[in-house]
């Protein structure tokens, strides 16, 4: 009897962010693994980024609105049973992800997991006496999980990032992305606003803004109806199309946040902000140049691995210490390379 075809389903619900760090490490492993079928489990909006690799398919996780306790997950998790699975990479680990494994072992699937090291993040954040290690990467904890299932070792993570072939425009186009999810990773927008004043004052510069959500877009239009050279995308693309857009880019402006990482995957240069957070913690953008996160020296950062706990200080002096006159003189330098 012949064996049964491998099939591999990689779970990673959510964060946009995160999702979009294991995207170039599962396509490679898809495309160096022909004979091997995958599927990623994650948010519907998110699949545009997983197309292009025939024996590479998306599943959407979608749960009734209001119904996401753990027997609706657990009804989702057996809808799954038809694709006849052969393994799971849970490259996840959270409540949900855990149903969903558990749910498909007890049918004869077995599964891996990642290993956070949640004890060494901890050390790294903690308000005395840390340790300031940089953190294994999150692609190369998911590259764990998929060579834990016998999948040959391409050393992807470790792989430098190919040369990205440099724009034809005329002009310096250069994106900003000034959100985040949490206060401890937004930079001041009052800063925001004077870069993409002073930048947009340029005619040699094209700001394109980027963004998302009902008040954040009608900021970035406050912004491209106010500036000279300045034009607010937000809101008008969809997923792999913005992307898609930033790989015309010179440069993208970024906080800590899910567009350092969609930038990355098209290999735009990216100048990050960091606060709370710190690229220590593994979160930083693929293949991006360390000199290029913009970081206070201050003896209380990092506290936070997400940005999401309150300011100790109560005045994120860690943000407000990056200038604009920094940010700038970052940019021209990056473009300039």
């Amino acid at each position: 009897m012949a064996s049964r075809k491998r099939h591999i389903l990689i779970i990673r619900l959510s964060a946009l962010g995160d999702v979009a760090i294991s995207v170039p490490l599962i396509k490679e492993y898809a495309r160096q693994n022909p004979s091997i079928r995958f599927s990623v489990l994650s948010q519907k909006f998110i699949a545009p980024l997983f197309e292009g690799v025939e024996n590479l398919s998306f599943i959407p996780f979608e749960l009734q609105k209001g119904k996401d306790g753990v027997m609706s997950v657990i009804k989702f998790a057996s809808t799954l049973l038809k694709y006849n699975f052969t393994e799971v990479a849970d490259i996840h680990n959270v409540h949900r992800s855990r149903i969903i494994r558990y749910w498909l072992q007890l049918h004869g699937i077995p599964n891996k997991v990642i290993f956070k090291d949640r004890k060494s993040r901890k050390k790294l954040v903690r308000s005395r006496n840390k340790v300031m290690v940089p953190q294994k990467s999150s692609m190369q904890k998911y590259e764990d999980v998929l060579t834990s299932l016998n999948l040959k070792d391409l050393g992807f993570a470790k792989r430098p990032v190919p040369a990205r072939k440099a724009g034809e425009s005329m002009y310096r186009r250069i994106g900003i992305a000034p959100f985040a999810k949490h206060p401890g990773k937004a930079w001041p927008i009052e800063c925001i606003e004077e870069v993409i004043s002073r930048l947009s004052a340029d005619n040699n510069n094209r700001i394109f803004l980027f963004g998302g959500g009902k008040k954040e877009i009608e900021m970035l239009e406050s912004f491209a109806s106010k500036y000279p050279n300045t034009e607010s995308v937000a809101g008008k693309y969809r997923l792999g199309d913005e992307v898609g857009f930033m790989k015309s880019l010179d440069v993208m402006l970024t906080m800590d946040s899910a567009n350092m990482h969609l930038a990355s995957l098209v290999q735009t240069p990216v100048v990050s902000i960091w606060g709370a957070t710190h690229p220590y913690a593994g979160f930083y953008g693929w293949g991006q140049n360390p000199q290029d996160a913009l970081q206070a020296d201050l003896p209380c950062r990092p506290c936070s691995i997400f940005g999401d706990k309150e300011c100790a200080r109560g005045d994120y002096a860690c943000l407000k210490a990056v200038t604009p006159e920094q940010v700038i003189n970052k940019i021209i330098s990056v473009t300039a390379r």
